[in-house]
């Protein structure tokens, strides 16, 4: 008995789940209000300390909007300034003219325009932030760009993409015009002496014979042959 019972309270918990409707108290995207969304239960607008860190804050430049979408929660981070408002401040946007025109004319924003770096994947963005792995449609694996774009560097096969670098300087159709032998100038080579150094220079040197002395005798002997050499010459 009490299995059943059990059974019926699990069955009537599922039939009230998908029964209920998503509602919204500031009526869908509206920054200038701050808005209870509730299936079940339920999620109220935050202010946030930034887009990278949920941390809810009493004010802050960045809202947590909750709205209600086919029928299931779902949520954006906007920018308050951006939006013409001055900050967030308890779950909703304030300040600024974009305050003064929400109470006149309940007011809705428009869709942020796009900010590359700020961890929102806006419209005209392939990806965000900088440097994060992206992939695009035909599954190739890139890098996103400082422009928000995701710049392809695997191909799904695994073999390396081409770089925009490499796109440009490829050089298999590019015709080279070399000058043939009839255009060609002739070339006048000359003959020219190189200039002579020092180390080439002829060095002349003059060594001087001494005239040799001869021997003079010496004694009563020398005095005779002396004399001798005298008369014979």
């Amino acid at each position: 008995m009490k299995i059943v019972f059990v059974l019926i309270t699990v069955l009537l918990l599922f039939a009230g789940i998908a029964a209920a409707e998503c509602t919204d108290t500031d009526g869908g995207k509206n920054y200038a209000e701050k808005g209870d969304t509730k299936i079940i239960s339920g999620k109220e607008d935050i202010c946030i300390i930034s887009p990278s860190a949920e941390v809810r804050q009493d004010t802050s430049p960045y809202l947590k909007e909750y709205y209600c979408k086919d029928d299931q929660i779902k949520s954006e981070i906007v920018e308050c300034i951006r939006e013409g408002f001055e900050k967030c401040e308890y779950g909703k946007c304030v300040g600024g003219e974009a305050e003064a025109e929400a109470k006149d004319t309940n007011y809705t924003a428009p869709p942020p325009e796009p900010e590359c770096g700020n961890s929102i994947v806006d419209p005209g963005e392939e990806c965000d932030p900088m440097n994060k792995m992206c992939f695009d449609d035909d599954g190739n694996i890139g890098l996103c760009n400082e422009y928000c774009q995701c710049e392809i560097k695997i191909k799904k096969d695994g073999s390396k993409a081409k770089s925009n670098d490499e796109e440009d300087t490829d050089t298999t159709n590019i015709e080279i015009d070399t000058p043939t032998e009839t255009d060609a100038e002739p070339v006048v080579v000359k003959d020219a002496k190189p200039e002579e150094t020092e180390e080439d220079k002829e060095i002349t040197v003059t060594i001087a014979e001494k005239p040799r002395e001869e021997a003079k005798p010496r004694g009563f002997f020398s005095k005779i042959w002396a004399w001798m050499a005298g008369l014979f010459s």
